[in-house]
């Protein structure tokens, strides 16, 4: 396990706003390049077991995430199949003026990679995971 956090990040969004962009359809993952085919499991509560590919490396294989939701302060995230198994990790809303501020922590692995390349790999993927946020933000916010 690789302990990983992300914290400062500020989104251009009230924080009432974020229960909103949390459901918005294309902030669901719907439009991230590196994850396909959504299949909802199982839902109770605030709890949903989602079954998808993910592309790792260039190669798309099977993944399932069992993720926690307390809208709009974040959720807990446990990667329950695929390479990344094992990996949890909670992510946080606050609210900073008229933004908000995300944070993110937790542990992961990686089947196959050393601690080292599973930081890095975490990295370019948070990355990008915050490239396409934005750009979903855009889409949210343009369509009021």
């Amino acid at each position: 396990m690789v302990y990983f956090e992300d914290i400062g990040t500020t989104l251009d969004l009230p924080f009432d706003q974020m229960r909103a962009f949390m459901e918005f359809d294309e902030h669901l993952g719907f439009h991230a390049e590196d994850v396909r085919n959504f299949e909802v499991v199982e839902a109770a509560g605030p709890t949903v077991v989602i079954r998808y590919e993910r592309r790792i490396d260039g190669r798309w294989g099977r993944s399932g995430t069992r993720m926690t939701g307390f809208p709009p302060f974040g959720s807990f995230i446990e990667e329950i199949e695929g390479d990344l198994a094992g990996s949890r990790w909670v992510l946080l809303h606050r609210p900073d003026g008229a933004k908000t501020r995300v944070e993110l922590f937790g542990d992961i692995q990686c089947k196959g990679k050393s601690p080292e390349q599973t930081l890095r790999f975490w990295q370019a993927t948070m990355d990008k995971t915050h490239s396409e946020d934005l750009a979903a933000l855009t889409r949210f916010k343009a369509r009021k």
